[in-house]
C-alpha cells in the first residue's frame, strides 16, 4: 500500500530529493520563474548560489535575480561573481555589497588575498579592490546601490567620483570610513536618495549636481571647511547626524536653502563659533540638536550645554481632524560653581540662542542642572527675550537637582539671586497659557518665581507642579501653595508626585 502511494506521488532519490515516476527529480522539473521566486525569498545571493547543489538546472539562475545581496563574500570572489554576470543582462533593482570584517586591516586583507588567489597588485594595495568593486558595480547601472565597509584600510581616504559610476542609479547608500568624494565631474541626473556615513565630502559641491535629489542623509562625516552648505530645489528630507568635532575648523557654517524641504533632522557638536542660515519655508517636521563641547557659552552663572528644537504632536481637538504639530525649543543649562561664571553679556547670549530658532515655535522647555541655586533671576531674563516672550504659549521647567560639597546656601555670597529685585519685576507674557514645573520643592525662591508667572501671564489657563522624589509637603507648604492658587481662580492648578498621583492639601485653618 505504502509502496503504491510512493510510486503514484513520487519517490525519494538516493540524494534525498523527490523524483517523479519518470525518474526526473522534482527540483529540476520546477519552472525557472518559480525557482527564481524561491531564490528571491532567500534574500542572500551567496545562499542562492549554493542552491546549485540541489539540481544542475538551478545553477546559474542566481544571475537572473533582480536583487543581488552579497554578505560576507571576500572581494576576490565578489569580483569574480560580478564579472560572470556580464553587462546587458537582467536589470538589477538592488546591488548590496557588505564587505566582511576579515579584510578590516592590511594583515587580514593579505591573508584573504593569499587564500583566495587575488593578484599581487591587490595584495600590495587593499584599497584597489574597493575601486574595482565600484567599477564592477557601475557597469550594471543598478537602480539602488548599497555598499558597507566600516573598517579602515591602508589609505586614510580613497577618492570616488560618483558621477562617473552611477549615472542611472536612483538610490545610493555608502557606509565606509575611508571614502572621499572629490568635486564631481558631471551631474547625477537620476539620483533621488543619497545616504553617506563616515565619508569625507563637500556637500556644497555634490548636492547641486543632483537635480532630482529628494532625500539626503549624512552621518559621522568628515566635512570640508565649507561645512554644511546645502542648496537644493528638489530636496524634501534632510538628515544630518554629525557629532565629529574637527579641531582644524574654528567656525561651523550651516547653510540650508531648500524651498520644498519638509523634514529636517540635524545633530551636531560645536566647541567654537557657530553660524546658521536656514531657508526652508515649507518644513513641518524638525529635529534639531546642538551640543556645546566645553564651557564656552552662557549667561552669568548659567552655562549652555545643549539646544534642541523638535516637532511634537499636539493634542487632538475632537471634531477637528488630525492633531496639530507644535515646535518646542529646549535649552539645557547648568550652574557653574561660584565664583566662576560667564560674561554677563545678555545680547550675545540672545544671539546664540536665536541661531537655533530655525522655525517658529510655541513651546519652551528649560532643563536646569542646579545645586539649589536660585533660578528665578535667570528665567526672568530668558523669558524677557523678545522672540521667546512673544512666541511662548507653553513653558516647561525641569529642575535637575544634585548634591555637591559647595552647593549654594544662604551663607554663600552667590550671584544666582542677582539682580535682587527680580521678584518685583514684571514682563508681558501675553501668549503664555500653560506652565509645568518638574521636581518642584517649594523653596522660598521657587514660590516667588511661581507668583511672578501668575502675575505676568494674563491668559494663563493651567499650572501643573510635579514634586521631587521623596519630597513630602508639610502643612505650611500646603497652606502657601493653596493661597497662591486661590488668588487666581480662573487658572486650573494641580500638583502631583512623579507617579502622577495627585497630592492632597492639608491647609491650616
Amino acid at each position: 500500500m505504502d509502496e503504491d502511494r510512493a510510486r503514484h506521488h513520487g519517490r525519494h532519490s538516493e540524494l534525498g530529493g523527490l523524483t517523479g515516476g519518470g525518474g526526473d527529480d522534482l527540483f529540476s522539473a520546477l519552472p525557472d520563474d518559480v525557482i527564481i521566486l524561491v531564490l528571491v525569498r532567500l534574500r542572500c545571493t551567496r545562499t542562492a548560489v549554493r542552491t546549485g547543489i540541489l539540481s544542475r538546472r538551478w545553477r546559474g539562475l542566481w544571475t537572473r535575480l533582480p536583487d543581488l545581496v552579497f554578505h560576507d563574500v571576500t572581494p576576490s570572489l565578489l569580483l569574480a561573481a560580478l564579472s560572470s554576470l556580464g553587462a546587458g543582462g537582467v536589470p538589477i533593482s538592488l546591488l548590496h555589497i557588505d564587505v566582511p570584517a576579515a579584510v578590516q586591516d592590511k594583515v587580514r586583507a593579505n591573508r584573504v588575498c593569499l587564500r583566495t588567489g587575488l593578484r599581487s597588485s591587490l595584495r600590495r594595495r587593499p584599497t584597489n579592490y574597493v575601486s574595482s568593486l565600484f567599477r564592477a558595480a557601475a557597469k550594471f547601472s543598478p537602480a539602488a546601490f548599497r555598499f558597507n565597509h566600516p573598517h579602515h584600510l591602508e589609505k586614510p581616504f580613497l577618492d570616488v567620483d560618483l558621477s562617473t559610476c552611477f549615472q542611472d542609479t536612483t538610490s545610493i547608500e555608502l557606509h565606509a570610513q575611508f571614502l572621499c568624494f572629490p568635486d564631481p565631474r558631471s551631474e547625477l541626473p537620476a539620483l533621488q536618495r543619497l545616504s553617506l556615513s563616515g565619508c569625507r565630502i563637500s556637500l556644497a559641491a555634490l548636492v547641486p549636481l543632483c537635480p532630482r535629489l529628494h532625500m539626503l542623509r549624512v552621518a559621522g562625516a568628515f566635512l570640508q571647511p565649507d561645512g554644511f552648505a546645502i542648496r537644493s530645489a528638489s530636496l524634501q528630507e534632510l538628515i544630518v547626524e554629525n557629532n565629529v568635532v574637527n579641531s582644524t575648523i574654528q567656525c561651523i557654517h550651516i547653510v540650508v536653502e531648500a524651498p520644498v524641504l519638509k523634514r529636517f533632522t540635524m545633530s551636531l557638536r560645536t566647541r567654537g563659533d557657530l553660524s546658521v542660515s536656514i531657508s526652508a519655508p515649507l518644513v513641518d517636521k524638525v529635529s534639531w540638536r546642538c551640543l556645546y563641547s566645553g564651557s564656552t557659552t552662557g549667561l552669568g552663572l548659567w552655562g549652555l550645554s545643549e539646544v534642541r528644537l523638535d516637532t511634537e504632536e499636539g493634542k487632538r481637538v475632537q471634531g477637528e481632524g488630525a492633531a496639530p504639530r507644535i515646535h518646542v525649543l529646549c535649552l539645557h543649562m547648568f550652574a557653574r560653581p561660584y565664583p566662576r561664571g560667564y560674561p554677563d553679556d545678555e545680547l550675545g547670549f540672545v544671539k546664540e540662542i536665536e541661531k537655533h530658532m530655525i522655525t517658529d515655535f510655541s513651546g519652551l522647555e528649560v532643563h536646569l542642572r542646579t545645586t539649589e541655586h536660585v533660578f528665578g533671576a535667570f528665567m526672568l531674563r530668558l523669558l524677557g527675550m523678545h522672540r521667546i516672550r512673544t512666541a511662548t504659549r507653553s513653558l516647561k521647567i525641569v529642575l535637575r537637582r544634585f548634591e555637591m560639597k559647595d552647593r549654594c546656601t544662604p551663607l554663600v555670597n552667590c550671584s544666582c539671586d542677582e539682580p535682587k529685585n527680580w521678584r518685583t519685576q514684571t514682563i508681558s507674557l501675553t501668549n503664555l497659557e500653560k506652565v509645568e514645573i518638574k521636581q518642584f520643592e517649594g523653596h522660598d525662591h521657587e514660590f516667588d518665581f511661581l507668583k511672578l508667572i501668575f502675575r505676568c501671564a494674563p491668559i494663563l489657563k493651567r499650572v501643573a507642579l510635579e514634586l521631587s522624589v521623596g519630597f513630602i509637603p508639610n502643612d505650611d507648604w500646603c497652606t502657601e501653595i493653596h493661597n497662591i492658587f486661590m488668588m487666581y481662580p480662573s487658572v486650573e492648578c494641580s500638583f502631583h508626585n512623579v507617579d502622577h498621583i495627585p497630592v492632597s492639601l492639608k491647609v491650616k485653618t
